[in-house]
């Protein structure tokens, strides 16, 4: 049960300790779990910013908590963004989404 980044398949982090969540904070059961019923399945999956890997918390803090994007620690491949800056909605603009943000064309996900 973890992420992989699929340009070099490295693990970037186990998703039993850190859950990926849907736009709504909902953790993902599978990877087609989507927040908003209305725009079918996410392009992106999301991270508590209470949890996180030391390597996202180490481009967070690069970054001053406000916004950046997110690189795979081994290849340098971007993977995801984080925007502590501004308050984005979900589609059906009912949530705030988390801020911390993965692409889910960019890595794979073994639930």
């Amino acid at each position: 049960m973890e992420v992989k980044c699929k340009h070099c398949r490295k693990s970037l982090f186990d998703i039993k300790c850190i859950p990926l969540l849907t736009s709504h904070s909902e953790v993902k059961n599978i990877s087609t779990d989507v927040g908003c019923d209305t725009d079918g399945p996410e392009s992106c999956s999301y991270m508590s910013d209470e949890k996180l890997p030391k390597w996202v918390e180490h481009a967070i803090n690069q970054e001053s908590w406000t916004k950046g994007r997110l690189h795979c620690p081994n290849c340098n491949n971007r993977i995801g963004s984080f925007n502590f800056v501004n308050e984005l909605r979900c589609n059906c603009n009912k949530f705030i989404t988390p801020p911390v943000k993965i692409t889910n064309s960019k890595v794979d996900v073994s639930f």
